[in-house]
């Protein structure tokens, strides 16, 4: 079953058509590179997908109980708190589980009837047990080495976020998409930010992502290595190819190619 479905979509932005009855299906193993010139509605896409803005007509429909992990470019993390317990607490419901058996625990110690104790009790070992899956699930360690790949050192995860840099928030915010582990990636210009070492650790990180991907970058190299489709936003449609960049352009410059012959046979 798709991800995401995307069916006769139609959107306009400031009296500037980006998209007319197109549609794209997103797969469980899809690599998508998305390319094409700037103002062409790469960034709008991803938003459309994510779920961040509606389109004028058409529907999208994503698979249900699927996980978006959307890293933008002018990203504002909701990250609050030190660093490390901040990407912990970005898993989904971990926090409210935090808040659960805070609840829970409070209403046990101050209980009097024995019913409502062992009720209360019961309750709370559901709850412990229940985060400890998470906890299985979802390991500290993989927190910190995601951390640590990003180029944050150990003394940095008890670090506030609010007084990390935009670009180290930038990279706070990557490391929670990457920890949660989605079902799907959406990464607009993911190394905007990074350093070279981090580059590398990255793109080892997504090598082995077992999840479906879609990317926006200007790194050539970055496209070929970690794209087997290629979706280009022409001046006329959405096309598709199989491959990755340079597959591509190759493709691309025989259409071109037959276009043009075509044009002088006329």
């Amino acid at each position: 079953m798709s991800l995401v479905t995307i069916t006769n979509l139609s959107l306009s932005f400031l009296g500037k058509e980006l998209f007319h009855d197109v549609g794209l299906q997103v797969e469980p193993v899809d690599r998508i590179g998305l390319v094409g010139p700037n103002g062409s509605g790469k960034t709008t896409l991803l938003r459309l997908i994510a779920g961040e803005i509606a389109p004028d007509k058409g529907e999208i429909v994503r698979a249900k109980g699927m996980r978006i992990g959307y890293l933008p470019q002018d990203i504002r993390t909701a990250l609050s708190g030190r660093l490390l317990q901040s990407v912990l607490d970005s898993v989904p419901r971990r926090m409210e589980l935090g808040e659960e058996i805070a609840g829970a625990e409070e209403a046990l110690e101050g209980s009097r009837n024995h019913r409502d104790q062992l009720k209360l009790a019961a309750r709370l070992a559901a709850l412990h047990q229940e985060m400890s899956d998470l906890d299985v699930r979802y390991p500290p360690h993989e927190a910190e080495l995601i951390l640590s790949g990003l180029g944050f050192q150990e003394e940095d995860f008890t670090s506030p976020v609010s007084q990390l840099s935009e670009g180290w928030k930038m990279r706070a915010g990557l490391a929670s998409i990457l920890y949660q582990r989605p079902d799907l990636l959406l990464l607009d210009e993911p190394t905007n930010h990074l350093d070279i070492p981090s580059v590398h650790w990255l793109e080892e990180f997504l090598q082995a992502y077992k999840g479906a991907m879609v990317l926006v970058s200007h790194d050539r190299d970055l496209l070929n290595r970690q794209i087997s489709r290629t979706i280009s936003l022409e001046r006329e449609s959405m096309r598709s190819y199989r491959g990755n960049y340079d597959s591509f352009l190759a493709a691309r410059e025989e259409e071109i190619k037959t276009l043009e012959g075509q044009a002088r046979r006329q």
